[in-house]
């Protein structure tokens, strides 16, 4: 379950376009729903970075082995 200040890593999105990030997230704020967060990152380069995602974007710990998002990239622009 994804709680207010937990530090969490984002899945990894599985397409040859999109460069997955390593970083750490910290929630600082939960939408009434649950399924949206704001996020502040906490390591280096963006440190300090706030960030709008959807809970499924996010390793959850009571299910760490999900680490790719179902999300599917269908256009990219290069």
């Amino acid at each position: 379950m994804i709680e207010l200040d937990g530090i969490y890593k984002l899945k990894k999105i599985n397409s040859p376009h999109i460069t997955n990030d390593d970083g750490d997230y910290k929630v600082i704020a939960i939408s009434d729903d649950k399924k949206t967060v704001v996020c502040e990152k906490i390591t280096e380069p963006e440190k300090g970075e706030h960030y709008f995602f959807m809970t499924d974007f996010l390793i959850d710990p009571d299910n760490p082995n999900e680490i790719y998002t179902d999300f599917i990239i269908t256009e990219t622009k290069e």
